[in-house]
């Protein structure tokens, strides 16, 4: 045992192998009985130094014992030692010195069982004072040497001398290593100590019996901007009111007299002087005797908790304030088995309800005489509500039976969860609209609704007749015009240049008769107006009614057409007519000749263009006409405002003579890049409905 001690010894110097020598004499101490078995933690009593934060506090921590603050951890890096209090200990160390000695005295010299004089000396690592194991050792080697003298003889005396020497110098080893051990466990404890106090959000301050201040945390000196090293050492009452003083003085007494206090807020001062809400937890430190040896101070910074306290009461006030203002109903439940009780309600409900709110609140359903069925349908909205989790919201008709008169009433009520019976009370909230005056109106706008409905069909009806009506008249107007261009153009044809031939041809038989004398310059002028007005004549019955139209159809008198305009405006015209026998007769056939006539009479007059393209086809029972050219173009939407003023009415006119045989018209045109007139006309008439007079 002794050669392990001492082999042992340059090893116990870090907290590491400390630990094998405390369980080393947890072993050796399980031969006395008065040492308690199960294994439990032990108290560590250091001091913290004036510098918690500092890299090795131990410096200042008295060895003596603990004096001022007293902090129970478990050294996470140590096995827990044996709970042993100084009593116990003291009885272990004067046992094993006792019977050792005992059995020293009686054994022959020559046995070593007095190395167990060792064992005391590790047990004063669980003692506070450091000069316990320098004693415990000099005791253990006056023992040593009287053994020496009063054993029985056995081996030589002076080898057994030079045993007892030896194992006297193992015994002040193990009594240095046991210090060592001391030191490097309050080491350990101040560090965890000193880490524990500064990772603290909370302010830690400690007070020794006189009041002073023996420790002051970074969180401390963040709440109060006071630095450690300008507070330790001075009185707590620089951070307090005036007012205060007295008050926490009187507190400080309690505790110093070991009156437990309750946690409470108050306000202290800031270094600035502003004012710091705190709620403070403060208790007596006792050390390992039970005497109070100072005081702890934890003091948690409330100024949020009370800003949002603060906001809490009033968003509460607005919210009461609300629920009692509103028109609404609005109220509070508790569900019942069979009922509803009324927790609260609003002046709403209870003016509603014709009562108070005193005699509605805390009266079941029952109670304030509503009806079973009423109570069970609403009771099962309720159940609806706390199974799906989510409002239910449903419309019923209310009756009140006031002054020998049924009033009914139409209520919109959404019913919500508040407590699903976690606390043993499930609580839900209504709130019910009256809309009975609403549901009123809403019939009053429904008749009114039908009634507009109903005018708007008559109104459509006959603007509808009155549409037929006027298309019916338009082509009505249409036909008389191509009838009045058709009798024009032949009276023209067979009237005026009948008689403008016969002028003619007198004119040239008296030019005849005059043959051998010279002609007057008037009569040569005559001839050439009669001939020019011929022409001219012939030209105007030709743009009112062309007889190709009547004779071959539409294609030739496009053709016709086209060529001739392109002629007379110098044109790069081109053709695309589908040669394909075509059936087009009547108002369908004028149209599409007048249609395209006007197209290509504003291309010469206003597109200033160079080419210009026309195209027939026959397709899909229809007949599609494209004009193009490559002018100046313009803005369409423009021309249809001017012509929906009235300042241009020729787009609307070729829309119209197209519409009013069932086709369609689209104009395409852009500044710059010329225009496409592009139209559609059926093969067949379309049908139209009959004309009312």
């Amino acid at each position: 045992m002794a050669l392990v001690l001492l082999l042992s010894g340059p090893f116990l110097y870090d907290a590491p192998h400390s630990c094998a020598l405390i369980r080393a004499a947890q072993v050796l101490c399980l031969i006395s009985p008065a040492i308690p078995r199960p294994i439990g933690r032990v108290s560590y009593k250091v001091i913290p130094s004036q510098d918690m934060s500092a890299e090795r506090p131990l410096g200042v921590i008295r060895r003596t014992g603990c004096r001022d603050l007293s902090w129970s951890l478990a050294v996470s890096s140590l096995p827990d030692p044996l709970p042993m209090t100084n009593r116990t200990i003291h009885i272990s160390i004067g046992s094993i010195l006792a019977g050792t000695f005992l059995l020293d005295r009686f054994t022959p010299l020559g046995y070593q069982e007095f190395l167990l004089y060792a064992v005391p000396i590790v047990l004063t690592l669980w003692l506070e004072q450091a000069w316990s194991a320098y004693l415990v050792a000099g005791l253990a080697t006056l023992l040593a040497y009287a053994g020496l003298v009063l054993s029985p003889t056995g081996i030589p005396a002076d080898v057994a001398f030079l045993n007892r020497t030896l194992s006297a110098t193992l015994f002040w080893i193990v009594a240095v290593l046991v210090n060592r051990s001391r030191a490097a466990i309050l080491d350990r404890s101040a560090r965890q100590l000193a880490a524990l106090v500064n990772s603290s959000v909370d302010a830690i301050i400690s007070q020794d019996l006189n009041g002073m201040i023996t420790s002051w945390n970074g969180a401390a000196e963040r709440l109060f901007g006071y630095d450690a090293s300008e507070r330790i050492g001075h009185p707590l009452s620089v951070i307090m009111a005036s007012e205060q003083v007295g008050e926490e003085a009187e507190k400080s007494r309690q505790l110093l007299s070991g009156v437990a206090m309750p946690p409470y807020d108050t306000a202290w001062l800031n270094r600035d002087g502003s004012v710091i809400a705190l709620s403070l937890s403060r208790s007596p430190i006792r050390n390992q005797f039970g005497s109070v040896v100072g005081m702890s101070t934890i003091a948690h910074d409330i100024t949020a908790r009370l800003k949002a306290e603060a906001s809490y009461k009033h968003s509460e006030v607005t919210l009461q304030a609300f629920f009692e203002s509103a028109s609404l109903m609005m109220g509070v439940v508790e569900v019942l088995d069979d009922d509803i009780r009324n927790l609260s309600v609003n002046r709403a409900t209870a003016k509603f309800m014709g009562t108070t709110q005193e005699a509605i609140r805390g009266r079941t359903a029952s109670e304030l005489g509503v009806p079973r069925d009423v109570i069970r349908m609403w009771l099962n909205h309720y159940r609806l509500c706390i199974k799906d989790q989510s409002p239910v919201r449903f419309e019923y008709e209310h009756c009140n039976a006031r002054g020998g008169k049924v009033e009914r009433r139409s209520l919109l009520a959404t019913v919500s969860l508040i407590d699903n019976g976690a606390s043993g009370v499930v609580r839900c909230s209504f709130i019910v609209d009256d809309v009975t005056e609403w549901r009123k109106t809403e019939d009053l706008l429904r008749q009114a609704h039908a009634m507009l409905e109903l005018r708007v069909a008559e109104r459509t009806a006959e603007l509808g007749s009155a549409t037929v009506r006027a298309r019916t008249l338009a082509q009505r107007l249409f036909d008389v015009q191509e009838a009045e261009r058709r009798a024009v153009a032949q009276d023209l044809h067979d009237e005026i240049g009948q008689v403008l031939t016969a002028l003619k041809l007198n004119l040239q038989q008296v030019q005849r008769d005059g043959q051998g004398t010279e002609p007057s310059m008037e009569l040569n002028e005559s001839i050439e107006i009669s001939d020019q007005l011929l022409a001219r004549v012939r030209s105007l019955a030709l743009d009112l009614r062309p007889s190709l139209l009547d004779d071959l159809g539409l294609v030739p008198a496009l053709r016709w057409y086209a060529t001739r305009q392109a002629e007379r405006a110098g044109w790069k015209l081109q053709l695309h007519l589908d040669e394909a026998p075509l059936i087009l007769t009547g108002s369908r056939s004028i149209a599409c000749f007048r249609v395209a006539q006007e197209a290509m009479t504003n291309i010469a007059r206003h597109a200033k263009a160079t080419s210009v393209s026309l195209s027939l086809a026959v397709a899909s029972e229809e007949v599609r006409v494209v004009v193009q050219d490559d002018g100046c173009g313009f803005d369409v939407a423009a021309v249809r405002v001017r012509a929906q003023q009235g300042v241009s009415l020729g787009m609307l006119g070729m829309e119209e003579r197209v519409s009013l045989v069932g086709g369609t018209m689209t104009i395409q045109s852009t500044i710059g890049q010329g225009t496409s007139l592009i139209f559609s006309v059926p093969l067949t008439e379309p049908q139209q409905e009959a004309l009312s007079v």
